[in-house]
């Protein structure tokens, strides 16, 4: 094992409400992590060769080519994934691009698939993609119910891939929830998939910094993740795939490296991975620097990455436990990877993310994260115990808006214990004087709270 990586930003100061200059405590790593200083070290490497691919007629573009190559071969290896049986293509809009690929490329290999089931906890990119495709969209239940619920149900998943077994196209399922953390039983459920001959997609984004992942041990078909998701925010996205399956799936995207050859009257779709997938001049550098990242984060020890998390998540949820009128979401008994999503009774999740940032300089989410289905889901039952007699008739649909959502607390390698001892206090602090703090603020009809008085000036941060 290695030393821990370095991450820029970790002495970030701001100016808080009450006139202090704190540095910034960071808890939004499932939205973005902060950067590692090795992602640029490795950028300012390889500028001063910059080339472009598809070429090794000089130097440069030698050592770009061989770089770019090195970088796909360092994410199969990271993954676990057998370079015979899996190809990897960067893509362009993180997990999102490798998502609506496959599943237009599924769509169009497999027609008569009419069936595509996606669990229930998906972000909006593991669930929009697959309706657009003129599909039928069926959900997995989760065990549990409402605030409780918890990861995929393996008895109903089942009997849903048999009895859609001849119409499902793939599957499409979260390896850890983005709202929660709760992780799903992925190598189950590509074994009970492979069954019924039906592909599995998996969305990695919130597990693939998180610990060890092997593909070819779990036969996950289809992989995606967002390079940003692992301190490498210049990344493009990530797609791993059997290339038994994409040789079945036309080209998506075509264009110049994607092609053998090309006439006025027909072209011929290059034979060899990834570049039969990535036309156009590729996001180079980013996908050389997430690869550095990578092979740092193997050389740290993935087991030790995970076993440090999943410290953390508990000394959260323990701390969490004593601010009194806390709610934590979803099941106590399952394993939790990263994110913690939570509201407190009578305070609006927008007012305890505004009070965090304005007067503690710690960054949290709020709201429902990309994923509404499921935030609703969780907060049915509070949304219908909601007294509104008291509430104006003109004013209820704002005040709902203000219900709707949650807090998340998200953790990333660079998280210590301290930083959830000060976000601990900081809620403590919060519900022991509300009265002091819920004047200063204004609700606004999307929910947001604005603070009457500070207002953080961006410009005076960055200049540009």
């Amino acid at each position: 094992m290695s030393e821990l990586p370095q991450f820029i930003g970790l002495d970030t100061q701001y100016p808080t409400a009450d006139g202090r200059h704190l540095t910034r405590v960071h808890l939004d790593g499932a939205a973005s992590p902060l950067a590692a200083q090795v992602a640029i070290d490795t950028i300012n490497k390889v500028l001063p060769h910059y080339s472009n691919t598809h070429s090794y007629v000089h130097s440069s573009a030698q050592i770009s080519s061989h770089a770019l190559a090195w970088a796909h071969e360092t994410v199969l290896e990271y993954l676990g994934a057998d370079p015979i049986e899996y190809t990897a293509i960067f893509t362009g809009a993180g997990t999102t691009a490798g998502i609506n690929r496959v599943a237009r490329g599924l769509r169009a290999a497999r027609p008569t698939r009419r069936v595509v089931l996606v669990s229930s906890m998906e972000h909006h990119a593991n669930d929009l993609p697959h309706r657009h495709q003129d599909i039928e969209v069926i959900y997995l239940p989760l065990t549990g119910e409402s605030t409780h619920q918890g990861c995929v149900d393996l008895k109903r998943y089942q009997q849903l891939c048999e009895q859609y077994r001849e119409q499902v196209n793939y599957i499409a399922v979260s390896s850890v929830s983005n709202v929660t953390g709760i992780r799903n039983p992925i190598e189950k459920m590509t074994e009970i998939a492979h069954k019924f001959d039906i592909p599995i997609l998996v969305d990695g984004a919130q597990s693939v910094a998180h610990g060890a992942i092997n593909l070819s041990n779990s036969s996950v078909d289809f992989f995606v993740f967002s390079g940003h998701k692992v301190y490498t925010p210049m990344s493009p996205g990530v797609l791993v795939a059997k290339r038994s399956l994409l040789s079945t799936m036309s080209g998506q995207d075509l264009g110049g490296g994607s092609v053998e050859t090309v006439s006025y009257f027909d072209y011929q779709l290059s034979t060899t991975y990834p570049e039969r997938e990535q036309s156009g001049t590729p996001n180079v550098v980013g996908a050389i620097a997430l690869a550095a990242v990578l092979k740092t984060l193997k050389e740290y020890g993935l087991e030790t990455i995970h076993q440090r998390e999943s410290q953390l998540v508990d000394e959260l949820i323990n701390g969490l436990s004593t601010v009194q009128g806390l709610t934590v979401y979803g099941s106590a008994t399952q394993a939790r990877t990263g994110a913690v999503a939570f509201n407190i009774a009578e305070i609006d999740h927008g007012l305890v993310a505004a009070i965090l940032n304005d007067y503690f300089a710690i960054a949290v989410r709020n709201e429902c994260f990309c994923a509404h289905p499921y935030v609703s889901s969780l907060l049915k039952e509070e949304l219908w115990e909601l007294d509104l007699s008291e509430i104006p008739d003109d004013e209820q649909e704002q005040f709902i808006n203000r219900k709707r959502g949650m807090v998340r607390v998200s953790l990333s390698l660079y998280n210590q214990a301290s930083d959830i001892a000060q976000l601990v206090d900081a809620l403590h602090d919060i519900t022991e004087r509300l009265a002091y703090y819920q004047p200063l603020y204004n609700a606004q009809p999307d929910g947001s709270y604005t603070h009457q008085s500070f207002q953080f000036d961006w410009r005076s941060q960055l200049q540009l």
